[in-house]
């Protein structure tokens, strides 16, 4: 890699909003937290002749401000999963979903294209010879802005101290630092994505700077934000079964369970308090057997597939994409939230944190 060679250098910093309230709306994945863009620059730092714009046919300067930027306003956590959906139809921008929701009485589940909640921005690249480019995982991250966070966090925890509402108990036994470490935490849920489309090319990648483990795109949740999961009322039988939510391949009827228990269960992790992914077993209601699911009826839950920092340092890179001289290369970079990520969770109401996302000559062609 020639390092001296950066091209693109995207800086997003976002910041938290300190907010009074949190929403206990029902969403298929529970969270609070709320972060708005501070600022945004797009710039060139290279010793070649290379420019952006957001226009294919005009505008090429070596550096965006932010406030030629669209607006992103409110950061909510969204998801890829049904991603096939839109890539198989080669859509110009990615398309994330923001819920799932059904009654009681329904089996099926609906998901809602989200259209705020997420940063996504197209522009184009051009250079003065032909090469490619690839992420550099060294200037690319992901990472809390600890400063704000520990102050946040002292506002939090005397908030949570004050206020008169149920909802809020489970947080009152938090320590400022336990408050601060969990805040801390937003950045472990986030992604980049980015998109290229031209006539030779149509291509999704999604990056996890803080991958830990593969991230799946359904299972059991408590939507209705009462420490159980989930589940729907078979009237036919007069049955109530768990709900599997997400991106999966056979109808959820066909799925295997297990009697239900005589009394609720303990939560799925004892040691944390409740949220969406971390819930009882209710009493009275068929539990779903996943193994049994999967085994069975061959179940398969769509994996993200999202591609780590780490696998950028080694001499195959796992993503990079071709340009070629004086011809503009159309991207569309987005940076999310995953709800399916186990780290969003509803700890919290807000965090800060800062973004960078570097693109770098790989070769020449």
């Amino acid at each position: 890699m020639k390092k001296n060679k950066l091209i693109v250098t995207l800086y997003i910093a976002l910041i938290a909003l300190s907010v009074a309230s949190v929403s206990m709306s029902v969403a298929w994945f529970a969270t609070s937290r709320v972060l708005y863009v501070n600022s945004i620059n797009i710039s060139f730092d290279a010793d070649r002749e290379l420019e952006i714009s957001l226009s294919k046919d005009d505008g090429y300067v070596e550096h965006i401000d932010h406030t030629e930027l669209e607006a992103t306003g409110v950061f909510l956590p969204l998801t890829t999963a049904h991603s096939d959906e839109w890539t198989s139809q080669k859509k110009d921008s990615p398309i994330f979903y923001d819920e799932s929701n059904a009654t009681e009485a329904e089996i099926f589940t609906t998901y809602k294209e989200a259209d705020h909640g997420y940063f996504s921005q197209k522009f184009y690249i051009r250079g003065d010879d032909d090469m490619f480019i690839t992420i550099d995982p060294e200037k690319s991250y992901i990472r809390p802005n600890e400063e704000y966070n520990a102050s946040y966090a002292e506002f939090l925890y005397d908030y949570y101290q004050r206020i008169q509402d149920e909802h809020y108990d489970r947080y009152k036994e938090f320590t400022v630092d336990e408050l601060y470490e969990r805040l801390n935490n937003v950045v472990k849920a986030m992604r980049f994505s980015i998109l290229i489309k031209d006539e030779n090319e149509y291509s999704y990648t999604i990056i996890d700077p803080h991958y830990e483990e593969e991230t799946l795109l359904g299972g059991l949740l408590d939507n209705a934000m009462d420490q159980y999961y989930d589940y729907y009322h078979k009237e036919s039988t007069n049955e109530y079964y768990e709900r599997l939510y997400g991106d999966y391949n056979i109808n959820p009827e066909d799925l295997v369970y297990d009697e239900p228990l005589a009394q609720d269960s303990e939560f799925n992790d004892p040691n944390q308090v409740p949220t969406a992914f971390n819930a009882r077993h209710k009493q009275g209601v068929k539990r779903l057997n996943l193994e049994k699911s999967i085994e069975e009826k061959n179940l398969e839950i769509k994996k993200e597939g999202a591609i780590n920092l780490e696998d950028f340092k080694n001499d195959k890179k796992p993503f990079h994409f071709p340009i070629k001289m004086d011809e503009p290369k159309e991207l569309v970079v987005s940076i999310y939230i995953e709800g399916w990520d186990l780290d969003s969770v509803n700890y919290t109401m807000g965090a800060a944190f800062f973004s960078n996302l570097t693109f770098t000559i790989e070769r020449e062609m």
